[in-house]
């Protein structure tokens, strides 16, 4: 009954957050099936990460070498998975690649090079329990932090994985990615270079932590983000608008031809469709220093950041290539800063000007049109 009391004090954090995460992640689980299935095992796992250190105290207190082990082998298995499953939670580990497979091999590995511990001569340069001195002594050689290791490894990839976010535009999950990674690194130096009487056990409770960390990003973000096309909202593109006013050196204005058209004709879920692909193709020709938005029905903007004119004109030469290729058509219009064109406002006004010459070119040169498609 003193165990169970001493477990409960001492995971309180981690049982309320991760009942509270897997309750929510059950409730959600029709809308978002990935994220609810990785933030469900997160929390199991690291529920059982927490289960298996206090069976570990309990063995060692009781004199049993071998409960000792096998708890010892389940905490050493799960802290490498908690962490990995954030990797894949967070989007920084693709389940897409080829080489996915690579990435769980050392999951493998791990247990199986704790399991030597079962075999005597072996076991002195992995881990292993003995009594001695009327005491269940921990003993055991090089091979003994493999899971703080494997952990560390996964640790320094994710991190790799964030600031290559950063370097694409997607600054606030890396760094909200980056923000649980470091905390991780802490409990992973504070679990293997200060804990000599294995009793400090963070790991878990860290974990689920970062979960809702990461959880509470993703219902931020959602805000911020066009459901239908996956670019930022018109209400993030005003709050940029005002926050980067002194970076942005370009703006291109997009309006897509002819989608009354499709969504009259073929239906709103073909009109859809084609905002989708106009929106990828917006983002495959947009570079590094471009934000892109969706700002009405079939307008859309890019805003690029300290971006030189030539850019501008090769973002627009991309794009018309792209949208070709689908056989939709948009009018587009940019202005860039000049001596004469300085604030933001007058960026856009430029860009939207040149944006609607362009349309009324498109229906001059196509009259198949129909001005009520528009």
């Amino acid at each position: 009954m003193n165990d169970f009391k001493d477990f409960i004090v001492q995971n309180f954090i981690l049982i309320c957050v991760a009942s509270v995460m897997i309750t929510i992640s059950i409730q959600r689980y029709k809308q978002h099936p990935t994220v609810s299935l990785y933030a469900i095992l997160i929390s199991s796992f690291a529920f059982l990460l927490a289960i298996c250190a206090k069976l570990e105290q309990i063995a060692i207190r009781s004199l049993n070498p071998t409960g000792a082990l096998i708890a010892g082998i389940g905490v050493y298995t799960l802290g490498p998975i908690c962490v990995y499953l954030f990797g894949l939670l967070g989007g920084t580990v693709s389940t897409k690649s080829k080489w996915f497979f690579i990435s769980y091999i050392p999951l493998i590995i791990n247990p199986l090079i704790y399991l030597l511990g079962f075999i005597p001569g072996v076991r002195d340069y992995v881990v292993y329990y003995t009594v001695e001195g009327g005491a269940c002594v921990l003993k055991g050689g090089p091979f003994r932090f493999t899971s703080h290791v494997i952990s560390a490894i996964y640790i320094i990839w994710i991190v790799y994985l964030s600031l290559s976010m950063l370097q694409n535009k997607r600054f606030t999950r890396g760094i909200t990615v980056l923000g649980c990674a470091f905390f991780t690194i802490v409990v992973v130096v504070i679990e293997s270079f200060f804990n000599s009487n294995d009793d400090i056990f963070l790991l878990g409770s860290t974990i689920v932590t970062c979960l809702l960390i990461y959880y509470l990003f993703l219902y931020i973000e959602k805000t911020q983000v066009d459901t239908s096309t996956g670019l930022y909202n018109r209400e993030t593109y005003y709050i940029d608008v005002e926050k980067l006013k002194k970076n942005i050196t370009g703006v291109i204005q997009f309006d897509m031809n002819g989608l009354k058209g499709i969504n009259d004709t073929l239906g709103h879920s073909e009109g859809d469709k084609a905002l989708k692909k106009v929106a990828e193709c917006i983002l495959k020709a947009a570079n590094k220093k471009m934000f892109a938005y969706r700002v009405g029905g079939d307008e859309f903007v890019l805003l690029g950041i300290k971006c030189f004119k030539d850019e501008i004109i090769e973002t627009i030469k991309k794009f018309n290539e792209l949208i070709i290729e689908t056989g939709y058509h948009c009018a587009v219009g940019h202005a860039c800063k000049t001596e004469h064109v300085k604030t933001v406002q007058e960026l856009i006004q430029e860009a939207d000007q040149r944006m609607y010459i362009n349309k009324s070119n498109f229906y001059i040169d196509h009259p198949e049109y129909n001005r009520r498609t528009r």
